[in-house]
């Protein structure tokens, strides 16, 4: 019955993980869980000062959250990280790509215009598109080319084992209206990024490298870019662009982002599934 015990089965220990744009939001919730079922997770982003506050928050745990500095757009910035870990681990178990944004790199007032553009279309940029594109969807696919050696190292650590990529899309993946929280080109990044997980995932089967590729598509989470009273409203009105509120009646919870991010972590059998985890938002909303 050993094999049926959750707390073997879910565990995660000895195991090394990589969760971009790990400091906060999502991707913090991710590693938080990671490390509490025993893992040791670099968390990574641009931000040194906030990826070390997150990293000493975390206390208690079996496990160990490590913060490393790395730019996800910048490949040889990507590659001093793959040598780093190299050198002091010598493999890597479980990637995950969430590094993301959905507004405006370079201009704070971006989502102010968007509310106030009577033309949707007119406050988009080529920049923006093209930053959008890079962080979005064109660095996952260049982090996973970097680590898929380690990632091999990692499967063969383990008896019959495979390693994990997660990329964290979003919920807007499937849906055809634009939130006038975001800019149009994440709902596309973010269907272009699930298109990404299933060719790599298929790429990798095909051929026989022992990593395994699947998807997350969250709804609302807190975030440092999501305001209290955003979060509030979730229990009684419809996410900005939808007509109907989460079914939920709230946000989701790490617990429930860690849970199912560590089921996608271990589970051998679970390869190219995009997974939404979103209250039931896209069951109600077009």
């Amino acid at each position: 019955m050993a094999d049926l015990n959750m707390a073997t089965v879910m565990s995660l220990s000895g195991r090394v993980g990589l969760v971009t744009g790990g400091g906060t939001g999502i991707g913090f919730s991710i590693a938080k869980a990671f490390a509490a079922n025993g893992a040791k997770v670099y968390i990574i982003g641009r931000r040194s000062d906030v990826l070390e506050r997150a990293a000493a928050s975390v206390t208690g745990v079996p496990g160990s959250i490590v913060p490393l500095q790395m730019d996800v757009t910048d490949e040889e910035s990507v590659k001093a990280s793959c040598k780093h870990i190299e050198g002091i681990d010598g493999k890597l178990d479980i990637l995950v790509n969430n590094a993301g944004i959905g507004g405006s790199l370079r201009d704070a007032d971006f989502i102010a215009k968007k509310f106030a553009a009577i033309d949707p279309f007119e406050p988009e940029t080529v920049q923006n598109w093209t930053d959008i594109f890079a962080l979005n969807t064109i660095a996952p696919f260049f982090v996973v080319r970097a680590f898929q050696s380690l990632l091999v190292k990692g499967a063969h650590s383990r008896p019959r084992g495979t390693s994990s990529v997660i990329n964290i899309s979003s919920v807007t993946a499937k849906m055809n209206i634009s939130s006038p929280i975001t800019c149009i080109a994440y709902n596309v990044t973010k269907a272009a990024l699930d298109k990404l997980t299933l060719i790599l995932g298929a790429s990798f089967a095909r051929t026989g490298v022992p990593i395994r590729v699947n998807a997350l598509e969250p709804g609302a989470f807190a975030s440092e870019k999501l305001s209290p009273e955003f979060l509030e409203g979730l229990k009684t009105e419809p996410v900005p662009g939808q007509v109907a509120p989460i079914p939920a009646r709230r946000h989701g919870t790490d617990a429930e982002m860690g849970m199912t991010a560590i089921y996608l972590a271990v589970s051998d059998y679970t390869n190219g599934a995009i997974l939404s985890v979103d209250g039931g938002l896209s069951l109600v909303n077009p």
